[in-house]
């Protein structure tokens, strides 16, 4: 009797497995899928999402819309995909804010990016560049850190709320230094750069893709960027560990992700998929023309990267005394 009960048990599993394949394969995807970007439109995770997007709709056969639902460091979205079906047609353009630093710094997020999401693939890492106003009088990151520490806590910097990549770039500057400044969180980089250009923020750290242009108009000035190497992007602009920082650095990440209870046939597909797309070269260029570095890591490998990401943040958030908030 024990024998044959592991023989219904092994069966119901086959059986339950090639239904999956079955349905993963022959009924996924039949209708349009949506990628939530958790940020306002022409920043810099939805850029990234702009040039996957149409790729992936040809190669799945299916229509890709973006959806921007921006709010609270990507919390808002974040939280709308998680409460999602988990059926593989509500994605999310996630990144180091929304899965990695989130958990240290905003309460209540509403969501648990470990418990609620799994990981079906990298899109690019890359770094910030450190930004002032065309008519700063900061031509260099030491005149900015001199000008710190001369007035502490005059100067004001914007990011895209707590816990963001530029909030947690400028935290660690200041940190570096002990130096301090004002912090003020907007819903998006679109208009922390806004607000920059126009002389209302001093200073910001910002992604390089939506920065880029206004670099390249003169109406921002570049001062360094937080990778350890120059980026093609910006060439001259020097890494600030070379500025008289030394060891700083900050780079991020995005990524996709699908809620918990996706079918792994699904997940598997969609990281194939997605993996292939950010290693075709026509999408690298574009990728290492915005100042980001192409990674193709998906499933498996990437979940591993991710979980040791959060690892890694916990450890520069209370090093830096950053609070929830």
């Amino acid at each position: 009797m024990k024998y044959l009960n592991k023989i219904f048990f092994y069966t119901a599993i086959l059986h339950s497995l090639l239904i999956s394949i079955a349905f993963a394969q022959n009924s996924y995807p039949n209708r349009p899928i949506s990628i939530v970007v958790p940020y306002p439109p022409a920043g810099g995770v939805d850029t990234v999402a702009r040039i996957i997007a149409p790729i992936l709709s040809e190669r799945l056969g299916q229509k890709i819309i973006i959806e921007n639902k921006p709010g609270v460091s990507g919390v808002v979205g974040s939280q709308y995909v998680a409460r999602a079906l988990p059926d593989g047609y509500t994605l999310l353009l996630g990144n180091t804010t929304t899965h990695a630093t989130n958990i240290y710094l905003t309460k209540n997020m509403g969501y648990n990016p470990t418990k609620d999401f799994i990981g079906i693939s990298l899109i690019d890492i890359g770094p910030t560049v450190l930004l002032v106003p065309a008519n700063s009088r900061f031509n260099s990151v030491a005149d900015m850190i001199k000008d710190l520490k001369n007035r502490p806590g005059f100067l004001n910097y914007g990011s895209s709320g707590t816990g963001s990549v530029g909030h947690l770039a400028a935290e660690i500057l200041l940190n570096a230094t002990k130096t301090k400044a004002q912090h003020i969180s907007y819903k998006g980089g679109a208009a922390v750069l806004t607000d920059l250009v126009g002389g209302q923020l001093d200073f910001a750290f910002e992604q390089i893709p939506p920065s880029q242009q206004l670099i390249q108009a003169g109406r921002l000035k570049a001062l360094g960027v937080s990778s350890k190497t120059e980026m093609s992007a910006l060439l001259g602009v020097k890494p600030i560990s070379e500025l008289g920082i030394n060891d700083y650095e900050m780079v991020t990440w995005h990524a996709i992700f699908a809620p918990s209870a996706t079918d792994p046939l699904i997940v598997q597909l969609l990281g194939k998929e997605i993996s292939s797309i950010v290693r075709l070269p026509s999408v690298s260029k574009k990728l290492e023309d915005l100042g980001l570095i192409p990674d193709s890591r998906h499933n498996l490998e990437f979940n591993n990267f991710w979980l040791s990401d959060i690892a890694k943040w916990g450890k520069l958030v209370q090093d830096s005394a950053m609070k929830p908030e």
